[in-house]
């Protein structure tokens, strides 16, 4: 599964694995018991290696 980074909001910094099928859009958005959180695609595309390996920046929308 794709990693992707998130920047900004209340999980700046952490990193999560993603069904890869979620990425299809420029806008991820997450519902569930844990969180939930709307992000957008950094552009241009970036990636930030990560403890976790390469991933994808996703930032918060606001």
């Amino acid at each position: 599964m794709p990693l992707i980074l998130h920047w900004g909001g209340p999980r700046h910094a952490e990193v999560d694995e993603v069904p890869a099928e979620s990425l299809a859009s420029s806008i991820l958005v997450y519902e569930g018991p844990r969180w939930y959180g709307v992000y957008r695609r950094f552009e241009p595309v970036r990636l930030q290696e990560t403890p976790h390996g390469p991933a994808e920046v996703w930032v918060v929308r606001e």
